[in-house]
């Protein structure tokens, strides 16, 4: 990965974000429904506040559609200034692989500089080593953040990814 950038064409950047911690009170529901527990609210506020001093809004945000992921991507949408309205949800996301993460992210949009992508293990740590950090697991509540010296997202990649920060929740 490279230090410095010499390039003069807009580059992309990714916020992986694993999301909060879920609660196993209730029994009843599907590993899908399940909602976020008081901790993994508190650390999605935090990751948030976090994000916002690091990086500000993003242009978009984009979340697996369970339940707990979409939570996490609206506490964290409140704390950068992203309109909640504004997120995608995207059932491909739960639980998806990395070859899923990947066709998706090169999906995006153009005009689309800095993207969040709230998701799932063990995808998201796939991906992260994947783009050359080795990482053995992604803990909740935690972020990634990679710059990539390319105009185009179907073209990211090890070669041109500069590991720009990562946040663990737990040590905020």
């Amino acid at each position: 990965m490279r230090a410095t950038h010499s390039f003069n064409y807009p580059m992309k950047r990714l916020i992986i974000l694993r999301h909060a911690k879920a609660s196993w009170d209730d029994h009843n529901l599907n590993d899908f429904n399940r909602h976020l527990s008081k901790r993994g609210e508190l650390n999605s506020v935090l990751m948030g506040k976090f994000i916002n001093s690091k990086q500000g809004k993003p242009d978009l945000i984009i979340t697996s559609s369970a339940t707990r992921a979409y939570a996490t991507a609206k506490i964290i949408a409140e704390q950068v200034g992203y309109t909640i309205d504004e997120i995608i949800t995207n059932q491909e996301l739960y639980l998806a692989w990395i070859n899923d993460l990947l066709k998706t992210i090169a999906k995006l949009p153009h005009h689309i500089q800095t993207c969040l992508m709230v998701g799932h293990n063990p995808g998201l740590t796939d991906l992260i080593n994947y783009f050359g950090v080795r990482l053995d697991y992604l803990p909740t509540a935690s972020a990634v953040c990679f710059e990539f010296d390319t105009s185009e997202w179907s073209k990211i990649s090890k070669e041109n990814s500069n590991l720009e920060w990562y946040q663990f929740a737990k040590d905020l």
